[in-house]
């Protein structure tokens, strides 16, 4: 009973306890479903025979932290067969991300900026995706927020103003150790950092304050060069290779469009719903600098003050908003992301997620400019009905968003994008593969432990071929791939590689005449067969009468 009295007592931020519950369903419920998918395989600890600890590290083509991670995970399972514990550091820092998101926001813009803007990033399909899978993209994310969090924390509390800078420095060289897109944060790093440096409030000198700017910084170097010192020094030509095969698209026949992209992570109306709330949130920018224009107009040429008043009370509203100075930073984030990864890279991928970030902000701009403005038009036109309307509006966007989310990545029932799922009176339909597609974070199982047990039953048999890709059946199946030697022909329905059809003429010669040896079926549709031929060519097969 003292508890319950104690709960009803005190104030509880119920919104952001909301957001963070729908987070952290998004991110934990059936986290261990999937068999690893997309670079999952590459992000774990798995050098080569032989190969020393630092040279694997060299040979990557990112920061090493989620190797880091995935070599102490080993201690606790060796085989990475657990795919729940491997995933859960990732999970955490996607869930952690979104409480930060909030602290960081609402600290410079208010709460409610802050509780919308990390509804989106707890929601967005790019981000649920990356918490449910082993890649370094959450710990990016996570460490980018807590190196903004704790500058402005530098410039807003006086507990924070000498710790805030060397945490704030701390956790960028984390992000960077992630992977080099932590960078991106840079504007508004830079923006804090020197509105501290140039801050009377703190009461350190200016001398004092480079003196630790300089300190701080020497440490973030010291933890990033440490590394990408003799990284830049070993950099590898293959490696080399995949960054210009990016820039330019020769490594992907496919066409790359992140727009595309975006509408397989969150289908049907949501790029629509983001398209209307950054129109509201760059029309708020914009009436903003008019009226500060006009008022100063106004101002200089002293015109009939009835109207400079009512542009007074106009950026009074708008200011009412949330909107800063602070802003400006975030838009040369968000326009510098932009820039980069749709202008300067052929094939961004899922990279767009750096400028998803300061999005999130702007999207949460709009959502507060339509309501406020909602308000004030149902006051105006004594209609309160409107702002009931309104909530009851904002609420359907936002619990429709949510059980999307839900439904794309933690419902397995239909495995979305692999196949067609139904979403209420919406299908779901698969993407063209036409695109240049990074797919990862869905629910796919197809049960690949099993399939290696039955290879290993078979040390007879030399070799194997399959319609999935080579890195998953690789790690799965250690033999040799050769059409001509198999073996085992491994026939995966909606494979990751998207080739749905046995291209091995060998394999659909055997295929059309044999049964396989081994299925694995869910819902009595067959989504694994394999099939055990004898070696050699298909030729070699007809002559021996097959």
């Amino acid at each position: 009973m003292k508890l319950l009295k104690s709960f009803r007592s005190k104030s509880y931020n119920i919104p952001l306890i909301s957001i963070l519950f729908v987070g952290f369903i998004l991110r934990f419920i059936n986290l261990g479903y999937s068999d690893f998918q997309g670079d999952e395989i590459k992000a774990l600890y798995l050098p080569d025979p032989g190969q020393s600890s630092l040279e694997f590290l060299m040979d990557q083509r990112k920061g090493p932290l989620q190797f880091l991670i995935t070599f102490v995970l080993k201690f606790f399972n060796n085989d990475y067969s657990n795919q729940f514990l491997i995933r859960l550091p990732f999970a955490l820092a996607g869930f952690l991300s979104v409480y930060f998101f909030y602290k960081l926001v609402a600290k410079i813009f208010g709460n409610k900026i802050g509780l919308f803007a990390s509804f989106f990033l707890a929601t967005n399909g790019f981000f649920v995706a990356f918490s449910r899978i082993v890649q370094y993209q959450s710990f990016v994310i996570l460490f980018s927020i807590l190196a903004l969090y704790f500058i402005v924390l530098a410039n807003k509390d006086p507990r924070y103003k000498l710790r805030g800078v060397y945490l704030a420095f701390i956790m960028l060289a984390i992000s960077v150790l992630s992977h080099y897109d932590g960078l991106f944060i840079a504007p508004v790093f830079a923006f804090y950092l020197y509105k501290w440096l140039v801050s009377k409030e703190i009461g350190i000198s200016i001398k004092h304050k480079i003196m630790h700017i300089l300190i701080s910084g020497m440490i973030f170097t010291i933890m990033v060069a440490v590394f990408y010192i003799p990284f830049a020094l070993s950099i590898s030509t293959s490696t080399v290779d995949y960054w210009e095969g990016r820039l330019s698209g020769a490594v992907s026949s496919k066409l790359s469009s992140s727009l595309y992209l975006f509408t397989v992570y969150q289908p049907i109306y949501v790029i629509h719903i983001y398209t209307l709330l950054l129109a509201a949130g760059i029309a708020l920018v914009i009436l903003y600098a008019l009226t500060t224009v006009l008022i100063k107009i106004f101002k200089k040429y002293k015109q009939d003050f009835r109207y400079l008043s009512k542009l007074k009370d106009f950026r009074h509203f708008l200011i009412g908003t949330g909107l800063s100075v602070d802003l400006i930073p975030v838009l040369i984030w968000l326009v510098l992301g932009v820039y980069i990864w749709e202008k300067v890279v052929y094939i961004p991928g899922t990279h767009i997620y750096t400028y998803l970030l300061p999005l999130f902000i702007a999207l949460g701009f709009g959502v507060v400019f339509i309501e406020n403005s909602s308000i004030k038009i149902a006051q105006f036109i004594k209609l309160r009905q409107l702002i009931i309307a309104k909530d009851i509006v904002l609420s359907i966007i936002f619990v429709f968003i949510a059980l999307q989310s839900y439904a794309i990545f933690v419902d397995n029932i239909s495995e979305y994008p692999w196949e067609e799922e139904k979403f209420y009176i919406w299908t779901l339909s698969k993407p063209t593969p036409v695109f240049h597609l990074s797919m990862f974070g869905f629910p796919y199982y197809r049960d690949w432990e099993s399939i290696a047990s039955f290879v290993r039953e078979h040390p007879d048999v030399p070799a194997y071929s399959t319609n999935e890709r080579e890195s998953i059946s690789r790690y799965h199946v250690h033999l040799r791939k050769d059409a001509d030697q198999a073996g085992f022909y491994i026939f995966i329905v909606n494979p990751q590689s998207f080739t749905n059809e046995i291209l091995s003429q060998k394999a659909l010669y055997w295929a059309n005449k044999h049964a396989p040896v081994y299925t694995h079926s869910r819902s009595g549709k067959d989504l694994v067969t394999v099939y055990l031929m004898p070696s050699g060519s298909l030729e070699d097969l007809k002559l021996q009468g097959y």
